[in-house]
């Protein structure tokens, strides 16, 4: 905010990794995980700013119904669901909404995501430079 950035918008789902995050960088750990998920928040938030201001409506979110679980995106898109965990712990995925025990749903449009991680990889990209390119695209 010191820089003129909006105050970055911390998801509920996001919280635990926030806070894992938080402390790994305070304890003299890396600050790569945090820093992500803080540019993600940030952009994410300035996003909503920028609709509000041109009044465009934010996008309402989705019903628990019409989201896929897991298991389901990784059955459609050929991948094993610890690849699917990791990729959102990476912040290459986007988990919608959880449900009361805490697993994670998926939007439709995380098949399209799935299919692009898998071209970039198969360009030999890194998952670092996979997360630049998909963050770089919205």
């Amino acid at each position: 905010m010191q820089n003129g950035y909006p105050p970055a918008i911390i998801k509920i789902r996001e919280r635990e990794r926030y806070i894992n995050s938080l402390q790994k960088a305070q304890l003299g750990g890396s600050r790569e995980d945090f820093d992500k998920l803080i540019a993600k928040a940030v952009e994410r938030s300035l996003d909503i700013y920028l609709k509000a201001v041109k009044g465009e409506e934010t996008p309402k979110p989705t019903s628990k119904q019409s989201l896929l679980k897991i298991g389901e995106l990784a059955k459609l898109t050929g991948q094993s669901v610890p690849t699917i965990r990791y990729w959102v712990s990476q912040g290459l995925l986007e988990v919608a909404s959880k449900t009361a025990k805490g697993y994670s749903l998926f939007d439709k449009n995380q098949i399209k995501r799935v299919h692009k991680i898998l071209d970039l990889k198969a360009e030999r990209r890194t998952l670092g430079e996979i997360w630049e390119l998909l963050k770089n695209s919205k």
